[in-house]
């Protein structure tokens, strides 16, 4: 927060023509980070895509990688709630990284927005809340959800009235096993939620028409060219609708860049 009265006083020196080109860098650069870590960061945007060939027609609202603890707070999330619910949807998704770094005591206060959604909600868990890095608050985060009605499901799938929605765990905590899916075949389009977009790696077009994902951020900061060697995928996954060729064919998947941040 020092940065504020750094920017006053930057201004101050040069309004008084005090070494200006100095104050004037110094200014833009301390008027960068403000909007990058206190502006930016709050603002929400809603982004609409249009994926034909699914095979069914839904409106699902896609979330990920909300990360409260550090730099999010449940007033944040009560204004992400208010969003979606000011859209016409048949479901809130969400693709897991509830967390960062939060106070497990604190987690049924900090995730009590969701129970105002008018919506059924489905989710997944992420590597921020199951050990990598951690902390392992599995448990714990399970019942908060489930105490504000949402539904993690892991490992499971469920009938909708136009698909079925099938959830995968974490990919880094070795918890995104398929092999339900071809256990329990189904006559409905299904769309797989999952938290890393590098588990569609194991699936094909039988197995899955959609998949939804986050954990990339899109970069975070999206500095050209250094961004990519950032993004924690190991088959190029970025932000938006992709294909991936996968061993038993080709997987379309959509990733969104999140809500929240981690670290620089």
């Amino acid at each position: 927060w020092l940065v504020f009265p750094v920017i006053v006083w930057l201004g101050w020196r040069l309004a008084r023509g005090r070494r200006r080109w100095f104050a004037s860098v110094a200014l833009a650069t301390c008027l960068l980070f403000a909007w990058a870590r206190f502006v930016e960061p709050q603002l929400i945007r809603v982004k609409e895509t249009t994926l034909a060939g699914t095979g069914g027609q839904a409106r699902i609202v896609l979330v990920s990688d909300v990360h409260l603890g550090v730099y999010k707070d449940p007033r944040f999330l009560g204004r992400v709630v208010e969003r979606i619910n000011a859209l016409q949807a048949d479901a809130v998704v969400i693709a897991g990284d509830f967390t960062y770094e939060p106070q497990e005591d604190a987690l049924p206060r900090m995730f009590a927005p969701l129970a105002r959604l008018k919506m059924p909600v489905y989710a997944v868990l992420g590597n921020h809340d199951q050990q990598a890095p951690g902390p392992d608050i599995d448990h714990a985060l399970r019942e908060a959800l489930a105490a504000h009605g949402v539904q993690v499901i892991e490992g499971r799938s469920i009938e909708l009235p136009r698909f079925r929605l099938a959830g995968l765990g974490d990919r880094w905590a070795q918890r995104d096993d398929a092999g339900f899916l071809r256990a329990a075949p189904a006559s409905l389009p299904t769309l797989v939620l999952t938290h890393n977009p590098d588990s569609a790696i194991q699936l094909d077009q039988t197995d899955a028409r959609l998949v939804l994902a986050g954990h990339t951020h899109g970069g975070q900061i999206r500095i050209p060219w250094l961004y990519r060697h950032a993004i924690p995928s190991r088959y190029g996954f970025d932000r938006g609708e992709q294909w991936l060729q996968t061993p038993r064919g080709r997987v379309r998947v959509y990733t969104t860049v999140g809500l929240g941040e981690i670290r620089l």
